[in-house]
């Protein structure tokens, strides 16, 4: 038994039988009704830009046993560029089940992709939106699973979490959208990490808070798994306050400020003669290639923070668009309550219970650095609205976003801070 199991199971035992006596931190729980349970059958649709579109179905069975496990599954295809076959993908997932007792709980999931490809940007805050390389892969094969421990209505909680996959490299498509099929141009072929953390939520709702605050540390692990990945670990600070501001609590102001480091533990090497090509066949090939090894290098070299852009951090911008060792991010959002109701529906593919129907406008800064230093300087900003649909057990997020590169559309189900 390792010690840090073993301070792991104390520490289960001690919030076990401290959970017996205790209730709440400051704010009380504000009353709410029961969950039920519900469901929902959705279309999904998008795109990786240059890579490939999609589409297929998802489902969501939430509110089991009147708890907040829910249950979902996706399956998309698609058209896949530079593939002979299409894009699929098949996502399963199990959220919050309880393990003997609701202060104990389980998550795990699993996905299957099939001609997947993904993004590979620039570091630095000053990086072009246009030099964007795009890395495939034939077969990802990923799961993982986390263990919850929480007490006091569920305003403070301990996590564990551990993921594994398997990648079967493709090749990479560069900023002019020409296809190279290298060796492994970059690709870890078997990620894997761990997480932990501490989630403290002094609200009078986890799920719709509107008076409180919440703070959340998590510590991620990067074991390097080849001698070209850097070993790493980062590490996230995340504040948030809820302030009413309307009579009844029709209109709450949402402040948030997020930190986020990493750090190298051991630095990777990358053998430069993987990054050769034969300029005769295929003029212009080395130039590509000279380029993706001085990335790769300052990969193997550094470590990476939480990125900006996408679904919760500058949302005018397009997801993972920023990233470096550090990140700084604050964030400003006014929610508007405009119709609350109880009202049960049942359509067959979707039953549940509609609780309201939001308004929300939202202010963000933010920045990525490779030192503490710049942390402050050189912010990118992104404003934007957003309506949000309120169930009894989940809440469903469209937004759409503004900064100096266009605008994003967000379709996403949880608040972003």
């Amino acid at each position: 038994m390792t010690p840090l199991f073993r301070r792991g199971l104390f520490a289960l035992l001690f919030l076990f039988c401290w959970s017996s006596t205790a209730s709440a931190i400051l704010f009380e729980r504000r009353k709410t009704f029961e969950s039920e349970l519900s469901w929902f059958v959705y279309p999904v649709v998008g795109s990786i830009p240059g890579v490939q579109d999609f589409y297929g179905l998802g489902g969501t069975v939430s509110g089991i046993g009147g708890s907040e496990s829910d249950i979902t599954a996706i399956s998309l295809r698609g058209k896949a560029e530079y593939f002979d076959d299409d894009f699929q993908i098949d996502i399963f997932s199990i959220f919050d089940i309880p393990l003997f007792t609701n202060h104990l709980t389980f998550t795990w999931f699993s996905t299957k992709i099939r001609n997947a490809g993904w993004p590979e940007g620039e570091r630095g805050i000053d990086s072009d939106p246009d030099s964007m390389y795009y890395l495939l892969a034939s077969n990802v094969d990923a799961s993982g699973g986390e263990l919850s421990v929480n007490v006091l209505e569920n305003q403070l909680e301990f996590y564990y979490a551990y993921s594994d996959a398997s990648v079967k490299p493709y090749g990479l498509v560069d900023p002019n959208g020409t296809f190279y099929n290298t060796q492994n141009a970059g690709i870890i072929e078997s990620p894997r990490g761990y997480r932990f953390g501490l989630y403290l939520d002094d609200t009078d709702n986890r799920r719709d808070p509107r008076i409180g605050y919440r703070f959340q540390y998590e510590k991620w692990g990067q074991p390097s798994t080849r001698s070209g990945n850097s070993e790493y670990f980062q590490e996230d600070y995340n504040l948030s306050g809820y302030i009413p501001v309307l009579a009844e609590g029709k209109g709450v102001l949402v402040l948030n400020q997020f930190f986020g480091s990493s750090t190298v533990i051991k630095k990777g090497t990358i053998d430069q003669s993987q990054f050769v090509c034969d300029n005769v066949l295929k003029p212009g090939c080395q130039a590509i290639l000279d380029e993706l090894y001085a990335r790769q290098v300052a990969e193997a070299e550094n470590g990476k923070a939480t990125s900006l852009g996408g679904t919760n951090r500058l949302r005018g911008y397009s997801t993972n668009r920023f990233y470096d060792s550090y990140t700084n991010f604050r964030g400003a959002e006014f929610r508007w309550y405009v119709h609350e109701v109880q009202e049960a529906f049942n359509f067959i593919l979707e039953k549940g219970t509609f609780a309201g129907l939001q308004l929300a406008f939202f202010y963000e800064q933010g920045t990525v650095s490779p030192d503490k230093a710049s942390l402050w300087k050189n912010m990118r900003s992104s404003y934007g609205a957003g309506t949000r649909f309120i169930f009894n057990t989940i809440i469903v997020r469209i937004d759409r976003g503004f900064g100096k590169e266009g605008g994003e559309t967000t379709f996403f189900v949880g608040y972003p801070f």
